[in-house]
């Protein structure tokens, strides 16, 4: 698309003045307008909007590759090449997939879980793709074929909840122990990024067809229960509240060892001093020179040494790490040794067992089948927790990976090819194995020109969650099932987490951003590094997400009402408005303006 200016003469004549493109849209993925194709954003999906470096869109390409190449028997995703970088984001091109009669059910019904801002959006292309296929002999046999090693496993996990959830981490523990030891042995850039590729191929062809049937057991029950509450009122809350409190869930036993850190800097006179007067960047900096206060410095070093290659955006093989820059994980230190007892996230946590426990009987007494909801509610309990585990261990092997990488980097600056080690994330696998070949002078300039094209994304806040090869872009939220229309006080979403709460909107665009206890927070998506936030959160309303996305999970655990699905959230609401949300209905009421509260505050 073009700006054009032109001027008319008066001989009647027209002459085009000057013409440039309009480079405020978002731009097309790299294919032909024609035949139709339809792309969705992998970055809605993980709740993060910002730009990815090359590096890390080609790992989600080798992730992603070797997921489809498994399920296709090698003859889809050996290049990746169904995903499309687009403005520096990742966008899957789901045109086969709609173009098939079987395939368009599965991937409709899965984004009405996962993504319904997405389903929305795909909804409306849809009809513009013609399906050209169906259930086909090679596809029914791949089916049958997963489903005959599924099924038995499914069975035993049914029949052995806890020892099949067990087996599973313990296989996550030795591909991260295997990764770990082979890393070890990797010597040269070439090699490493060979190394790097067939780690992050071969994933989930090694956990897949375990991690399906405990899903499968985990999620079956639950939309069993739900299916059976539909008969009483309020049955998808009492349901939902059952999922409170989950336990075998990584990314909450991160937050209660971090909490553990917390409580050893406030039992520690000289470290919780430190703490309190000094910022973010300055412990950071203490922390990376070992000199926190002995108690702190140890405690500290212990989380990271189990947690440290976890950090913001963290599915973005190129984003640092807390171990590189724990900044962020420090903000959220010096904001944990200030909660009082009562909001702990260990009572928090222990709150939303017995709440689910109490669900589980109410439900149970309700229906008059308590034994069948004790059994199926017990199954989900058991497992579900670990539905995090296969991104968490991806988040393991990356930090692996990504710690070779900038050792490989700082003999790159050593030998004046680089400035800095991780400008190596800036590159891709190709590039990065010929690195040692081409002229130094090339790799800076391109190395530049990176940063400037990651640094002109990061200012995009539009993000369309469903694009098309022919120019249209999906920016609007879920279709909401609230039985209220939207206006100017009222916005309608996805319910996610069941109940009502009154409060402050707080928008936050990072996880290191202050959030008061009782705020809600507001914001675009989270991933596991925004967990810390919830615990001071009265409520959650999210831009992005589905009912099984990371935000609406971690706002049951913490019985945190939430909507989420909520097209330029961030945009609608402001910091300071009144507003009510209703997690079960999933409708936002603004009861009072910002400018209401200000204008309060001034006379007073």
């Amino acid at each position: 698309p073009q700006d054009i200016e032109w001027a008319r003469s008066a001989d009647g004549k027209t002459y085009v003045v000057q013409s440039r493109p309009i480079t405020t849209l978002f731009p097309l993925p790299n294919v032909p307008p024609e035949p139709l194709q339809v792309f969705f954003s992998f970055s809605a999906v993980q709740g993060i909007s910002g730009a990815m470096f090359p590096s890390g869109q080609d790992a989600i390409r080798s992730i992603l590759g070797g997921l489809v190449r498994f399920i296709s028997w090698n003859k889809h995703g050996k290049q990746g090449t169904f995903l499309e970088p687009v403005a520096e984001r990742i966008y899957g091109n789901v045109t086969n997939i709609l173009s098939n009669s079987f395939g368009r059910k599965v991937i409709l019904g899965a984004l009405s879980h996962i993504e319904p801002g997405i389903l929305a959006g795909i909804k409306v292309v849809v009809p513009n793709v013609e399906i050209s296929s169906g259930m086909n002999p090679f596809l029914l046999f791949r089916i049958l074929s997963i489903y005959s090693v599924v099924i038995p496993r499914a069975i035993y996990c049914l029949s052995f909840p806890d020892r099949a959830r067990e087996r599973l981490i313990q296989r996550t523990e030795r591909i991260v122990q295997r990764v770990e030891e082979e890393s070890k042995d990797i010597n040269g850039l070439a090699a490493l990024i060979d190394f790097k590729r067939h780690t992050f191929r071969s994933f989930f062809p090694s956990v897949i067809l375990h991690f399906l049937p405990r899903m499968a057991v985990a999620m079956g029950p639950l939309v069993l229960l739900t299916k059976m509450a539909s008969k009483i009122d309020g049955g998808k809350d009492i349901v939902l509240t059952i999922t409170r409190g989950l336990p075998h869930n990584g990314t909450t036993e991160m937050d209660l060892k971090l909490w553990q850190v917390a409580k050893t800097i406030q039992s520690d006179a000289k470290s919780l001093a430190y703490f309190r007067n000094n910022n973010a960047d300055a412990l950071a900096d203490g922390f990376l020179r070992g000199n926190l206060p002995g108690a702190s410095q140890d405690a500290i070093r212990r989380f990271m040494n189990e947690f440290g290659m976890r950090g913001l955006c963290e599915i973005d093989f190129g984003r640092p790490r807390w171990r590189e820059e724990p900044a962020p994980l420090m903000a959220t230190l010096k904001s944990y040794i200030a909660i009082d007892e009562d909001h702990a996230p260990d009572r928090v946590f222990a709150a939303g067992e017995v709440a689910a426990e109490d669900a589980i009987e109410r439900l149970g007494r309700e229906l008059g089948k308590p034994r069948l909801v004790s059994y199926l509610a017990k199954r989900t309990r058991a497992i579900a927790g670990i539905r995090e585990l296969p991104k968490f261990t991806i988040i393991r092997l990356m930090g692996i990976i990504r710690a070779k990488m900038i050792e490989e980097g700082e003999k790159l600056v050593q030998a004046g090819v680089l400035q800095d080690p991780k400008d190596v994330f800036l590159l891709r696998d190709d590039e990065l194995s010929e690195i040692s070949e081409s002229d130094t002078k090339y790799w800076k300039a391109l190395i530049d020109e990176r940063k400037a094209v990651m640094a002109s994304e990061a200012v995009r806040t539009r993000i369309p969650r469903v694009i098309t090869s022919d120019g249209f872009g999906f920016y609007g939220g879920a279709a909401s099932k609230a039985n209220v229309a939207e206006g100017s006080n009222v916005l309608c979403g996805e319910p996610v987490s069941p109940g009502t709460y009154e409060g402050r909107i707080r928008v936050v665009h990072n996880p290191t951003e202050p959030l008061a206890p009782g705020e809600i927070l507001t914001c675009h998506g989270t991933d596991p590094s925004w967990t810390p936030l919830f615990l001071s959160a009265g409520a959650l309303i999210m831009e992005v997400g589905g009912l099984m996305t990371h935000g609406s999970v971690v706002a049951r655990e913490y019985g945190l009402p939430a909507v989420v699905g909520l097209a330029k959230v961030t945009e609608r609401l402001t910091t300071g408005q009144l507003v009510r949300v209703d997690g079960s209905s999933g409708v936002v009421e603004i009861l009072e303006d910002s400018s209401s509260e200000d204008k309060e505050q001034k006379k007073a």
